[in-house]
């Protein structure tokens, strides 16, 4: 097909693509009985790389297209093993690493050496290469589910489709095996790259964040024009869209914000809208990547019937006549 031998994985450097073959990918989970991310029982997997760095964000080991190392404290025994095998110096001479990081980022190369060596399993990583093979393999075994509840395969990340080659062939793959396909993007990709995968696509979920520009780079790194381009050509593609707008205070929730992205929507033909309300299930995470933890003193938006916040949200978008999705 058209699109396969284009350009690098969008992220992953020249020299990672040519000693990686174009039927493997990098994943960091594959999460079975998931029933969020799309119609029915799923198999939910996790490609690694994202281009945004959204301050909320709750699956912070996405981000690196690369494998890293994170750091359970609990787990430690304290051997100093990691400290012997690593060349940078990286690793925090404090065994008991107190109020600091386990590891300076700055000095990893994410020769993941500590994570081979320790004993204990505090030192782990996060992210490998499978083979398209090998993940049909595990999708294949929840063919029942999908068949007795309507569901399918749903490509997550970060962004799946960073790895383009790869998620196409996944699709391609599930898609001519009548599986349900669903792929979760942010949008900030090449249109080649989105365009390539509709043919085996059955859903698209399309995160719109912010309409303003400037607010969307100063809180994800990036502008958002690419993304209005991006859900515009895909509105003209006759496609299942539905755009999922992720409730995050301090920067979308006031009604003047939330009515320009229903105005986005409507302008665009599209009809269909989830929320995804903000929640700190991702805090852990930060601290065993070493990382600042930005959204420390923002409030859950989770519950649906308790939160103003969502209640307002959905009354906004019903006016404009969508239909909001549970």
């Amino acid at each position: 097909m058209k699109g396969l031998d284009r350009t690098p994985a969008m992220g992953i450097s020249r020299k990672q693509q040519r000693s990686q073959s174009s039927t493997d990918g990098i994943i960091f989970n594959i999460q079975g009985y998931a029933v969020d991310d799309g119609p029915g029982i799923r198999k939910l997997i996790f490609l690694k790389g994202c281009q945004l760095r959204c301050a909320w964000c709750s699956n912070p080991e996405s981000q690196k297209f690369t494998p890293e190392v994170e750091f359970f404290p609990q787990k430690c025994i304290r051997c100093g093993c990691c400290l012997e095998v690593c060349p940078e110096e990286a690793i925090n001479i404090d065994l008991s690493v107190g109020d600091g990081f386990k590891i300076n980022r700055r000095l990893c190369n994410d020769c993941l050496l500590c994570a081979e060596q320790c004993p204990s399993g505090a030192l782990r990583k996060i992210g490998h290469v499978i083979t398209l093979d090998e993940l049909m393999r595990e999708v294949e075994k929840d063919r029942s589910y999908y068949r007795k509840s309507g569901g399918g395969v749903t490509l997550s990340g970060g962004e799946p489709l960073a790895q383009p080659r790869f998620a196409l062939e996944i699709l391609k793959q599930s898609y001519e095996r009548n599986i349900h396909t669903t792929i979760e993007t942010a949008g900030y990709v090449p249109w080649p790259d989105l365009k390539a995968v509709l043919p085996y696509t059955d859903l698209i979920i399309y995160d719109v964040k912010h309409c303003e520009e400037n607010t969307h780079r100063r809180m994800t790194g990036k502008s958002n024009n690419r993304i209005k381009q991006n859900l515009y050509r895909l509105s003209k593609t006759g496609q299942e869209v539905l755009v999922r707008v992720p409730l995050i205070p301090a920067f979308n929730t006031d009604p003047k914000t939330l009515t320009e992205i229903a105005k986005l929507l409507i302008t665009n033909n599209l009809k269909q809208v989830s929320f995804l309300p903000f929640h700190q299930f991702g805090k852990s995470k930060y601290i065993r990547l070493s990382r600042e933890y930005p959204y420390e003193h923002h409030p859950n938006l989770l519950t649906f019937q308790e939160s103003q916040t969502v209640i307002e949200a959905k009354r906004i978008f019903a006016s404009f006549g969508m239909t909001i999705r549970e």
